[in-house]
């Protein structure tokens, strides 16, 4: 009896420690492999998204739970320390929204601000996958979560596999890949519209 409580002992202590050597190493999120003299021009362009992952289903997730699919185009605005950033979102019913916001880029930090939304912070992280990139957003009571971009809408799965990996040592175990089923939406001026409480993917 004793033997096989020793050996269940072991099997758990294996399995933690396990789960410890993927969180310090291939799973932990890291800002090292981003290229700060670059930044941010290196972003500039197409992406497609992929995955949201948080801690539970909430306000953090719910909103891409109607989402087929999404392209988001990055670039400068009318002053250097501001990124336009466009989307053309595929609801699952058909429809496209496009939707446009400004992040404000601090001198010094590869961290994001957004406007109008003073709480929210965006952190940027790098991938195994060298055409991808992760960001957390995070604003303090409302949402905490990770999003996966790829320049590519194919994304190849092992790709996805680890950004679930870096998702669960983040303590985000609830992960949202998009369909990605229909036709990507053609990227509009939203004349404008940049904010609503009923924005997909606010």
């Amino acid at each position: 009896m004793l033997q096989q409580v020793w050996a269940y002992f072991l099997y758990l202590f294996g399995i933690v420690m396990d789960a410890i050597t993927v969180c310090e190493h291939a799973g932990k999120l890291s800002p090292n492999d981003l290229d700060r003299q670059q930044f941010p021009s290196q972003y500039y362009g197409n992406w497609y998204f992929i995955a949201a992952a948080a801690s539970k289903i909430s306000p953090s997730l719910e909103a891409y739970t109607t989402v087929d699919n999404t392209l988001f185009n990055i670039n400068e605005e009318t002053r250097p320390d501001r990124l336009l950033l466009r989307a053309a979102i595929r609801i699952k019913d058909g429809s496209c929204i496009p939707r446009e916001w400004i992040y404000l880029v601090t001198e010094d930090s590869l961290d994001l601000g957004t406007e109008g939304r003073p709480d929210r912070n965006t952190e940027l992280f790098a991938s195994n996958c060298s055409s991808c990139i992760i960001m957390q957003e995070t604003d303090p009571h409302i949402i905490r979560r990770l999003l996966l971009f790829s320049r590519s809408s194919h994304l190849d799965q092992r790709y996805i596999d680890d950004f679930k990996k870096k998702a669960g040592c983040a303590g985000m175990h609830k992960v949202l890949v998009m369909p990605r089923a229909q036709e990507y939406c053609d990227l509009k001026p939203t004349k404008g519209k940049r904010k609503s409480k009923k924005d997909p993917l606010e």
